[in-house]
């Protein structure tokens, strides 16, 4: 017998996505159906009962906000799920404000909550299925390994969301075998890998195929922030219906599981995100966490730099190249380091001298965006030293990555907020 080699078997798996895609595309376009909206602002009704977002479908047991998931109640507005008129609204207070206003209401949410949910789901003995979805942003911090170690125990499809805000030259086939390498010490490391985006219809086309094709219980699960909710409204459309899920760039904006059916047979749940603690947006207030979740395609920004010189990132964070010039003897003179910046587009770079950057820090920190919540916030340094050649990335949560190829010598530093958990930086290896 011949066996293919594996070129061969992903030319053919590529070939057999196509072909779904394909197939699924001319479904939706060559099925007439009258464009859906919501009846209001406080409601929604499918035309057809029974798909869509079906939370309250059966009437069993309270109702609950379609938006978030969360028991409704006209007790206390300063708890989730307020509304004036449980019986006669489909959105709680907070997610109303969020959805159409882009406000937060301030509302007392217990972490724990999220955790009993998951551990629940999983104490099940009948066959499930959850879809990890990480973020391609922040691949460190949108990871957790004893959530991996928890879910390993069922069928596992990792999601490796936001890919189409990569550069168009990165080749899609290497950010998969890229990702597999970076869990290749998870539990959950045999799992499919599938890139996704609920902004670009051929991922998200894919993914409502991969949907679809399974009848046991589903689960959306992943870091706040990470885009789950916003998969599944993208999925939705594609199968047109209303994408009634609530978003948005605050943290934990699902707080209960939401039941959505594609089909009358066919349902998926999406989960309350856990939320991202080693994120740098937690040291900001929420009008800033615009820069730190990506929305549109990554910037790279390339300055050459000398030793003991400094990027800022707005206000609140900085990094350094500290020692390790290399002298070229030929020109006799110094040669500069090229260090690749993969930031959101918003983020506004500067560059200083290391001997200014606490007096420039200091002097302007209320005047840049994004700046620190605290006004007298504590810093941690992170030192990194080489002593071979490699590319590497130096992934900051919330902030990107900086990518550039390491020297005998070279070192380099990330100051970052003091928070409560710390924001995580780490060294990887180089993705583009």
């Amino acid at each position: 017998m011949k066996y293919s080699n594996e070129d061969e078997i992903n030319k053919l798996e590529n070939e057999i996505n196509e072909l779904e895609d394909k197939t699924l595309k001319a479904y939706i376009k060559g099925k007439k159906v009258a464009k859906l909206k919501q009846r209001s602002k406080v409601t929604l009704t499918e035309l057809e009962k029974g798909i869509g977002n079906t939370t309250n479908l059966d009437n069993n047991g309270p109702r609950k906000c379609v938006g978030c998931g969360a028991e409704l109640h006209n007790k206390d507005e300063k708890k989730p799920g307020y509304v004036k008129d449980v019986l006669g609204q489909d959105y709680c207070l907070r997610c109303f404000k969020i959805k159409n206003y882009n406000r937060l209401v301030e509302q007392e949410i217990n972490d724990k909550d999220f955790i009993d949910i998951l551990d629940n789901i999983n104490k099940t003995t009948e066959k499930i299925r959850y879809y990890y979805v990480i973020d391609i942003f922040d691949l460190p911090g949108s990871r957790l390994d004893w959530l991996e170690r928890l879910i390993s125990k069922k069928e596992v499809v990792v999601l490796i969301n936001k890919a189409d805000l990569l550069p168009k030259s990165v080749n899609k086939a290497r950010i998969i075998k890229y990702v597999k390498r970076f869990f290749e010490e998870s539990p959950i490391s045999e799992s499919k890998f599938i890139l996704t985006s609920s902004i670009k219809k051929d991922y998200v086309y894919s993914l409502v195929n991969e949907l679809r094709s399974v009848e046991c219980d589903q689960y959306i699960i992943g870091i706040s922030n990470a885009g789950k909710s916003s998969l599944i409204n993208a999925c939705l459309v594609a199968n047109q219906q209303i994408p009634s899920i609530v978003t948005s760039k605050y943290t934990n904006t699902t707080l209960n599981k939401i039941k959505i059916n594609f089909t009358k047979k066919n349902y998926i749940y999406d989960t309350p995100g856990l939320v991202k603690h080693n994120h740098i947006a937690i040291a900001t207030s929420p009008s800033y966490w615009d820069f730190f979740f990506f929305k549109k395609e990554i910037k790279q920004v390339t300055f050459q730099l000398l030793s003991r010189q400094t990027i800022f990132y707005g206000g609140i964070a900085w990094f350094t190249f500290e020692e390790g010039e290399i002298f070229d003897k030929n020109k006799n003179k110094l040669i500069k380091t090229s260090f690749h910046f993969y930031v959101n587009k918003q983020m506004p770079l500067h560059r200083t001298k290391v001997a200014n950057a606490h007096t420039y820090f200091k002097k302007n920190r209320h005047n840049l965006s994004p700046r620190l919540k605290e006004h007298d916030n504590e810093f941690i340094s992170h030192s990194f030293s080489f002593d071979k050649e490699e590319l590497v990335d130096l992934h900051i949560s919330g902030l990107g990555w900086i990518n550039f190829k390491t020297y005998k010598g070279l070192k380099v530093s990330v100051n970052v907020p003091k928070t409560e958990f710390d924001v995580k930086v780490k060294i990887l290896p180089a993705m583009i």
